[in-house]
C-alpha cells in the first residue's frame, strides 16, 4: 500500500540521522511521494536535475547504457538512501535509475533544498555525509571490478548489500530479498550470466549462501566475508541498528 507522511518520516529518520524537526522540514519541502511498480523509472538518463530524490521503500538500480546497447549497473540503492546526491550540481542525470521492486520515492526540489541547507546546517552535513558514503561504495566497486576474481566480486556484493540492508534495519538475521536476476548480477559484476551461475554454485557448494526465488540466506557470514576479502571500513558512514557494531 502507498505510504503516508508519518511512514516516510520513519524511513528518513534512521538513514540521515536528522532530528524530528529537520525531518519534518524536509518532508514539508518535498513534493508528493511517488509510488512506482517494479521496473518503472525513478530518474531517466539525461533527465534535467530538478530534485534530490530519496528512496523511502524498496530497492533501485542505476544503469548506464552504452552506444552499442550494452549496459552496466553502476549502483544499487536500498530504502532510506538518496538516489542522486552526487548529481545535484550537474544539469542532467548521467544514469537511469529504476525500481528493482515496488518502491516509494520522495523528491525534494533543489530550490527548496538549497533554502533548507542554508537554514539548517545539520541537513547540509547529512547530505555531505550521504554523498561521501556513496563515493566510498563506488570506489570499492571500482577496485573489485578491476582487480578481483568472479567469486570475490559476487561474495563482496552480497556482503555489502546485506550490510546496507542491516543499516536500514531491514535485515537482522542474514536473510533478505535479492531482487536481481542472474543477468542483472552479470551487468553489475562485469561477467557473463554463465559465469555468474557458476559462481553462485561455487558459493552454494561451500554452504556460504542459499539463493531461491530471489530470497538470499547467508549461511556462513564469516566464511563469506573471508571469500570476499570484505573490509567493513568503507561502509563506516552507514549506521547499523546496534549502533554500528559489526558482529
Amino acid at each position: 500500500m502507498p505510504q503516508g507522511p508519518p511512514a516516510l518520516l520513519s524511513k528518513l529518520a534512521g538513514r540521515l540521522e536528522l532530528s524530528p524537526s529537520d525531518q519534518r522540514a524536509l518532508l514539508a519541502a518535498a513534493s508528493p511521494p511517488r509510488h512506482v511498480a517494479k521496473g518503472d523509472h525513478l530518474i531517466e538518463e539525461g533527465q534535467k536535475t530538478t530534485s534530490l530524490v530519496i528512496l523511502c521503500s524498496g530497492m533501485a538500480r542505476a544503469l548506464r547504457t552504452l552506444e552499442d546497447g550494452s549496459q552496466q549497473i553502476v549502483a544499487i540503492f536500498v530504502a532510506g538512501e538518496a538516489l542522486n546526491p552526487g548529481e545535484l550540481m550537474f544539469p542532467r542525470s548521467r544514469t537511469a535509475i529504476s525500481a528493482l521492486t515496488p518502491a516509494t520515492s520522495l523528491p525534494i526540489p533543489i530550490e527548496k533544498l538549497n533554502q533548507l541547507v542554508s537554514e539548517r546546517p545539520t541537513i547540509a552535513r547529512a547530505l555531505w555525509w550521504e554523498t561521501a558514503a556513496q563515493a566510498a561504495i563506488q570506489q570499492e566497486w571500482m577496485v573489485w571490478l578491476g582487480r578481483r576474481s568472479a567469486s570475490v566480486r559476487l561474495a563482496h556484493l552480497l556482503c555489502e548489500v546485506s550490510y546496507r540492508l542491516q543499516a536500514g534495519n531491514q535485515n537482522a538475521q542474514g536473510v533478505f530479498d535479492l531482487p536481481l536476476t542472474q543477468h542483472e548480477l552479470a551487468d553489475i559484476l562485469g561477467l557473463s550470466t554463465v559465469h555468474v551461475n557458476r559462481t553462485l554454485q561455487f558459493l552454494r557448494n561451500r554452504n556460504l549462501i542459499e539463493l531461491s526465488r530471489n530470497r538470499l540466506t547467508i549461511r556462513d557470514k564469516a566464511g563469506l566475508h573471508e571469500i570476499a576479502e570484505f573490509d567493513i571500513q568503507y561502509l563506516s558512514g552507514l549506521k547499523q541498528p546496534d549502533g554500528g557494531k559489526e558482529g
